[in-house]
């Protein structure tokens, strides 16, 4: 098992944006991709290979104009509002391909939650999960 944490407020991956030249990635979402990779450089010396399980435990952190006792009511909660916890995984997932893991299909399990805390983190575990086949 492999636990990191990515410091800052959790990305949820952005859908592409189009022009006349066609489709492109957004830039924030390739910079946030790129951080992941480089979490990911610092955790694995290669990729995994066969199915894995992600877990990914988004914390945001409340609004610096909310009152103490609306920070201190939603601290441990769940955040219920955008962005969506499969977007979010999304970029993660994208983020390791090749780097974690060889292809974010041998994913076989995954897990999301999104919490409200004191500090807006990201914390990624990555799993082996063995099959009994071989």
């Amino acid at each position: 098992m492999t636990i990191f944490e990515i410091p800052g407020k959790p990305f949820a991956k952005q859908r592409p944006r189009y022009s006349k030249w066609g489709a492109y990635t957004p830039k924030e979402t390739v910079k946030f991709e790129d951080t992941v990779r480089s979490y990911g450089h610092e955790n694995f010396k290669e990729p995994m290979t066969g199915p894995v399980r992600v877990d990914v435990l988004a914390t945001f952190q409340p609004a610096k104009s909310w009152s103490k006792k609306k920070t201190s009511d939603h601290l441990g909660c769940y955040h219920v509002q955008k962005p969506d916890g499969d977007n979010l995984i999304k970029a993660i997932l994208d983020g390791l391909n090749r780097v974690a893991f060889r292809d974010d299909s041998q994913v076989a399990e995954q897990f999301v939650r999104k919490v409200w805390g004191p500090e807006a983190k990201t914390v990624v575990i990555i799993t082996p999960l063995y099959t009994g086949a071989s």
